[in-house]
């Protein structure tokens, strides 16, 4: 596959906007879904996917993200091309592995993710393969609490994705995503694994809704994300600034 040149996010949307000749809130986002599923099914299929899942089997697969979850979110960091990511919970790096294989395949050879892992009994983003860990720099793990490092501010003001995937309790996902959507730039891409532990993530997708009082539809000038969406255990919402 051709990869894209560099670009700022601003200046690929209207690319996008500009091949497919259509508003930026209908087919350029729905177009998303389509090439998301493309890069996840490639992933799936690949070596890398089968030499991460025997490095996981190998380590315990105990609280690790599952393959499938992993291809999706391959698919969407592909689709993003980000610059500056943060995860929560990055823990033993299965998640942290399949982020940084997204940007190494886009070129992405500047970007970052600020993986932030509280537990200090775990062997912080182990299953990350070598050259994807020093390759360019690229992964940057902290160890503590996501909320001591926001306080300090030693995470980016300004993202481009964010990746929940510590705490799954109802208070404290709902305040990561209330926290991070507010840090994410416009086209941002906030996901959440394990959505199905209770209703924060619909909850707060619900929240960036807006409906005309008078025909109870969806009003797109006022609503604040362009698309959202859930695959398995992952949910998405890509910010509207």
């Amino acid at each position: 596959m051709k990869k894209m040149p560099a670009l700022s996010l601003s200046q690929w949307r209207r690319r996008k906007e500009a091949d497919l000749d259509v508003p930026h809130s209908t087919a350029s986002y729905y177009a998303m879904w389509d090439r998301v599923a493309r890069f996840a099914a490639e992933i799936r299929a690949s070596d890398f996917m089968a030499e991460m899942i025997r490095r996981r089997d190998a380590y315990g697969s105990e609280g690790v993200m599952g393959a499938i979850d992993c291809a999706t979110l391959y698919g969407l960091t592909r689709w993003l091309r980000p610059e500056a990511i943060v995860e929560s919970g990055g823990y033993i790096g299965m998640s942290s592995a399949f982020i940084l294989k997204a940007l190494a395949d886009e070129g992405r050879t500047t970007a970052k993710l600020y993986s932030v892992e509280l537990s200090h009994e775990c062997e912080q983003g182990a299953l990350i393969p070598d050259k994807l860990r020093s390759s360019s720099g690229g992964f940057v793990p902290m160890r503590g609490k996501v909320e001591e490092f926001l306080k300090d501010n030693e995470l980016p003001s300004s993202i481009d994705m964010f990746l929940h995937d510590s705490s799954h309790s109802y208070r404290h996902m709902l305040w990561e995503f209330r926290q991070f959507w507010a840090r994410l730039r416009d086209g941002g891409l906030l996901v959440s694994h394990d959505v199905q532990m209770n209703s924060a993530f619909p909850e707060f997708v619900a929240s960036t809704y807006v409906h005309d009082k008078t025909t109870g539809r969806r009003d797109a000038q006022r609503t604040s994300h362009y698309e959202w969406g859930r695959w398995g255990y992952i949910g998405f919402a890509v910010k509207k600034g």
